[in-house]
């Protein structure tokens, strides 16, 4: 018979060649050549590519990509799985420049081709659009991410998503929740547990979902740029946490937060099964150039 400890070894050196795969993997995929971009297109990087049922599943590059399709700015997407300088997805290349964070990177936009999607709000009403984006971004995403790795409830549903399987999706596991545990303590909402999350979460949505009301986007009639994060964040919610209680609190509670999901869906992403990877339709958009005809000629 074999002893525990060396199972325990076993197992230590089953995870460390795990862990090699996988480092080998990025490596592989970080020095892949670089993409060709035409002069003048935002290249959008996305380390995890496209998602099985979302079209990525971070809600940051959806909130990048959802603002260059409100502006049609001209854009592609590299989907090779290089990582920012910061460590941070999405990032942007422009011609010689590269900005990392999707807020910078909107801003860069914004200044870059003078576009402003909040051009019609008031001061006072640019100041709550900041507080909801802070809301939404700061504290709200921490809460799901808290809910999905830490509420051990859901560890079907992330098996049905993860992109390892068998004993590698226990690995990935392992990784992400403790990634999230020790980004979260730091921020202070990790120091509760996921029942006292949760009720966190609930009065964020709540807040969400009374400001939204009866409109048809968030600030009013006309889109502004906090759409573009909130509809990031439900493309979370809403597809990637199906059978969660977020997803029932919301769509039983908070009807207008899905009406309104379905609406931004449908105006700036009607090409939404053919960018998950669980869909027949699926294409690999990785090269291809969105709004090529706005290039401005020079």
């Amino acid at each position: 018979m074999i002893g525990l400890d060396t199972w325990t070894w076993v197992g230590l050196a089953g995870v460390g060649a795990l862990l090699c795969v996988g480092v080998g993997a990025f490596i592989i995929r970080s020095r892949r050549r670089k993409l060709a971009a035409p002069r003048d297109v935002v290249v959008v990087h996305h380390f995890f590519g496209r998602g099985l049922v979302v079209p990525s599943k971070s809600p940051f590059p959806m909130k990048l990509e959802t603002f260059l399709r409100m502006t049609k700015t001209p854009y592609m997407n590299d989907h090779s799985g290089r990582m920012s300088t910061k460590g941070k997805t999405p990032w942007i290349e422009y011609n010689d420049t590269q900005v990392t964070d999707s807020q910078f990177c909107i801003e860069f936009i914004k200044k870059k081709m003078d576009i402003d999607l909040n051009r019609s709000l008031s001061e006072q009403q640019k100041s709550i659009a900041r507080a909801f984006l802070k809301l939404i971004e700061e504290n709200f995403y921490w809460t799901m991410c808290i809910e999905l790795f830490c509420n051990e409830d859901n560890i079907p549903l992330l098996k049905t998503q993860a992109p390892l399987k068998g004993p590698g999706f226990w690995l990935y596991y392992w990784f992400v929740k403790r990634a999230i545990k020790n980004a979260t303590w730091g921020h202070g909402i990790g120091r509760h547990s996921v029942d006292e999350v949760w009720s966190i979460a609930q009065g964020d949505i709540e807040a969400l979902s009374h400001f939204l009301g009866n409109k048809r986007y968030f600030m009013g009639d006309e889109p502004s740029e906090i759409d573009c994060s909130l509809f990031g964040m439900l493309s979370l919610l809403l597809v990637s946490m199906q059978g969660t209680r977020y997803e029932a609190f919301t769509k039983q509670h908070h009807p207008n937060l899905l009406t309104y999901f379905q609406r931004m869906k449908s105006t700036y992403w009607a090409d939404w099964d053919n960018l998950i990877t669980s869909s027949e339709s699926f294409k690999n958009d990785h090269g291809k150039v969105y709004f090529a005809e706005n290039v401005v000629k020079k």
